[in-house]
């Protein structure tokens, strides 16, 4: 994922104004923001041991015997391999605020699956603004006007378009037919 550099950061943030409108400029910036994968840190087997262990000792759970404690943190771990560092410590902290009880695998995996990361936060505003984000119109850059050798090269049709969209003046066609007609004389 490319770093968040504090000019990503204030287009990102942007999105909490009432109607913000994106320059393509900005829309650039954060389109490498927008295809990125949030990295995640697998938790290790002591850090579940810990996990597990610091919500055994905060919450009451049923009497269980060394054995049946030993096959449920077992089980906890198994089932829980490969969960994501930080999500694991935010759902273990959501289970004590909300909880009286030892929480399930079930509740466990509900909290682990809400915890939404600072990077995937990124990826979502990103994501969201390369998807509805308003656009600022783009200027077009200003057409130089055409000489007299391509006005008299044009077919009189395409010299009508120009006449009528305003691209083209009367003015310029007469000057550019009456420099082609001398010049014909000349030769």
């Amino acid at each position: 994922m490319p770093s968040l550099t504090p000019s990503i950061r204030t287009v990102l943030d942007r999105v909490r104004e009432a109607e913000p409108i994106f320059t393509a400029a900005e829309i650039a910036l954060i389109e490498p923001v927008a295809r990125a994968i949030a990295p995640i840190v697998p938790a290790d087997a002591r850090n579940l041991r810990q996990s597990i262990g610091a919500l055994a000792a905060s919450l009451p759970s049923q009497a269980t015997d060394e054995i049946a404690g030993k096959l449920k943190l077992n089980t906890y771990s198994s089932m829980l391999d490969g969960v994501d560092q930080a999500a694991l410590a935010y759902a273990c902290r959501r289970c004590l605020e909300e909880l009286d009880w030892f929480p399930t695998i079930r509740q466990l995996k509900e909290r682990i699956a809400a915890y939404v990361s600072p990077e995937q936060h990124a990826i979502n505003l990103a994501r969201y603004i390369m998807r509805a984000g308003r656009r600022a119109p783009v200027e077009a850059a200003p057409v130089p006007p055409l000489t007299d050798e391509e006005i008299r090269r044009l077919k009189p049709e395409f010299r009508g378009y120009g006449l009528a969209c305003g691209a083209l003046t009367q003015e310029q066609i007469d000057r550019a037919l009456a420099a082609g007609a001398h010049q014909q004389e000349a030769a």
